[in-house]
């Protein structure tokens, strides 16, 4: 069976639980973008860098926002280029916006603005041939500037304000015995329970992580995106929706995701 698409799925939490929180956000993602799609991982393949290999390095922390690029960071940008080259080949990367919903496109040096310079137009220049030679002896011939256009818009961002946090905290119902096994917090319940009652609240919480920190942090995170409630969420019209449909206007995969169960 051919897959339908190959989805590089990257996130910059190189933690244990990274990208099988990732996986079930974008898999819940993708339910909303196209409903009724079928996941089957033999036509939807998502899948993250295997575990040798560097460019991984390239996602940690800050890496891939360092200016110049590391070799890390240059090997992650090949293996992007390389997968955007496959005819069926995506590419979502998730990094954390680190501002609120509100303060989303104020700041200068944001780091949806660095996606866009750092890694987007660095992505481009590789797929034209620009810039020193790939550190890849394998790579393919150059694009031309249409075709690597074309091959950048598979390249999907998955961008929440504040945090991956502020997503996995909306799943409220685990979250509220998660907090109270740790301590009694009169606090953590009332917060807990605005989130519940208005899902757009959480994208206005500076830092969550830290609001949380005293009791679920990011400790359950596998766990909370497991309970993601992505169709409530989305509704809220706030980071998910807009992730959402970022995705959606990707014709690509939209026709991908769309494709009848044979």
């Amino acid at each position: 069976m051919m897959a339908r698409a190959r989805i590089l799925a990257l996130t910059e939490d190189s933690g244990s639980q990274g990208h099988p929180t990732l996986l079930k956000i974008l898999k819940e993602a993708l339910k909303i973008v196209v409903e009724g799609v079928d996941l089957n991982p033999a036509r939807i393949k998502i899948e993250p860098l295997p575990e040798n290999d560097r460019a991984r390095l390239g996602l940690r922390g800050n890496s891939w926002k360092e200016d110049p690029p590391t070799v890390d960071t240059i090997r992650l940008i090949e293996a992007i280029a390389g997968r955007l080259l496959e005819p069926a080949g995506f590419v979502v990367f998730h990094f954390d916006t680190d501002l609120v919903w509100s303060k989303r496109d104020t700041a200068p040096k944001s780091n949806r603005r660095k996606f866009e310079t750092h890694l987007r137009d660095r992505v481009r220049r590789r797929l034209l041939g620009e810039g020193a030679p790939p550190i890849n002896p394998r790579a393919r011939p150059p694009l031309t500037a249409e075709q690597a256009d074309t091959a950048l818009c598979r390249l999907l961002v998955l961008s929440p304000c504040y945090s991956m946090e502020s997503w996995l905290y909306q799943a409220t119902n685990e979250l509220r015995p998660l907090c109270q096994n740790e301590h009694d917090s009169d606090d953590h319940a009332q917060l807990i329970a605005e989130w519940s009652e208005d899902r757009a609240r959480l994208d206005e919480v500076h830092q969550p992580k830290v609001v949380m920190k005293k009791c679920v942090a990011d400790h359950h995170n596998e766990a909370l995106a497991n309970s993601f409630p992505a169709e409530e969420v989305y509704c809220a019209g706030r980071s998910f929706y807009e992730s959402v449909e970022n995705l959606r206007s990707c014709t690509a995969l939209v026709e991908a995701l769309s494709h009848p169960v044979t």
